[in-house]
């Protein structure tokens, strides 16, 4: 990913009888007392803020969103039915959904501003962008002037339409309600993508604020639609939250891990989750990942086996250094705090590596390549 180096610096915490309620509180306490310590310039809210995983997603459409302005998106699904657009009436019907949000001050997009944000959704997985401005409405909104309003889909609205969107939004009179439609993955990528552009181009964001905050409540699993099974959301080793184990052989969907991010200005500064320390739990968990018991004992056997001994509750978490120090210092990419950063092929331009070695290299380092043909071969 482009966001990311194949080698990096990483603080990672592991603690034995802790609570989430510790690691979160552990890490709160480093991360300001850092800002405090080294960049007393910057500002940051104290407490952090906590959200859950589906608050997260249901207001900024990702689990890492940017707080530093509001913006806040809609479900306008009920409200895209009662329009005479077929295209929200399609996407409802098959189980995608209709969200927005309201962006200040921009109701007088021209068509080509317009235009040019449609492309940029289309980039992320978006199959298009409705747009609407809220112009010539009034301060309450009682008088919608359907001459003024600006919109790719004029005809297939009526006041009281663009009425709804404007107060489900929060948009006032001169805003611009911006919509996408779709399977919901793709849908909140695209939206969340936009929102954060919108803020950014809209200066709405302060870059002297570190607005961290926590997201919890993770799903321990999620769907994969193309392969038909479940993944692990962040690993399949999370300790699931408590009253939510008794899902694991009828409802894998519901269960809730322990797990938690710190997030920071729309990036991720460090994961972490309460662990299994369960020889029975964990094997439940790899049976609802499609693990047969062979490939359990093959790949996870030193591990269930440590459980057998009296494993103690564990947890802990990993801030990236080098993301840290990007959004600190203001820099664009970790490619910018990083010594020898490596190309997107994972190649380094000054030592020109990786290169190839002589079998006595690895013979001197008591090195050896398996797994690999050899010409002999």
């Amino acid at each position: 990913r482009a966001d990311r180096q194949p080698e990096f610096t990483q603080l990672d915490l592991e603690m034995s009888f802790v609570t989430q309620e510790d690691v979160l509180s552990l890490t709160e306490g480093l991360f300001s007392g850092l800002l405090e310590s080294l960049f007393p310039e910057k500002k940051f809210m104290k407490p952090f803020p906590r959200l859950s995983y589906e608050q997260s997603m249901r207001d900024y459409g990702t689990d890492k969103p940017d707080l530093r302005f509001e913006m806040k998106m809609s479900d306008l699904g009920n409200i895209a039915k009662k329009t005479e657009f077929n295209v929200f009436h399609n996407v409802v019907d098959n189980q995608g959904i209709v969200k927005g949000f309201a962006a200040p001050g921009c109701g007088e997009f021209t068509r080509g501003q317009i235009d040019e944000l449609t492309e940029f959704v289309k980039e992320r997985g978006a199959s298009g962008l409705i747009a609407i401005g809220v112009n010539g409405a009034g301060e309450s909104l009682e008088s919608v002037d359907m001459d003024k309003v600006r919109s790719n889909i004029t005809r297939f609205l009526t006041p009281e339409n663009v009425k709804d969107f404007a107060i489900s939004t929060g948009a006032a009179d001169g805003d611009l309600v911006l919509i996408v439609a779709g399977e919901p993955k793709s849908t909140n990528a695209a939206l969340a993508a936009l929102r954060h552009e919108m803020g950014i181009r809209l200066e709405l964001a302060d870059p002297d604020m570190m607005f961290f905050a926590f997201v919890t409540d993770f799903p321990l699993f999620e769907w994969n639609l193309e392969e038909r099974r479940w993944d692990a959301s962040h690993h399949a080793f999370c300790m699931p939250k408590e009253g939510f184990g008794k899902y694991l052989s009828n409802a894998p969907g519901k269960v809730i891990a322990q797990s938690y991010d710190l997030v920071c200005n729309g990036l991720e500064m460090a994961s972490g989750s309460i662990r299994v320390h369960n020889r029975k739990l964990q094997e439940d968990i790899f049976e609802v990942l499609g693990y047969s018991r062979d490939e359990v004992s093959e790949r996870f056997a030193q591990l269930l086996d440590a459980f057998e001994y009296g494993a103690p509750p564990h947890g802990g978490i990993a801030p990236g250094i080098d993301r840290l120090l990007m959004v600190l210092t203001g820099k664009d990419s970790i490619r910018d705090v990083i010594a020898f950063p490596k190309t997107q092929s994972q190649m380094d331009p000054l030592f020109g590596a990786p290169s190839s070695v002589e079998k006595s290299q690895l013979e001197e380092l008591h090195l050896e390549v398996v797994g690999l043909e050899t010409e002999e071969s």
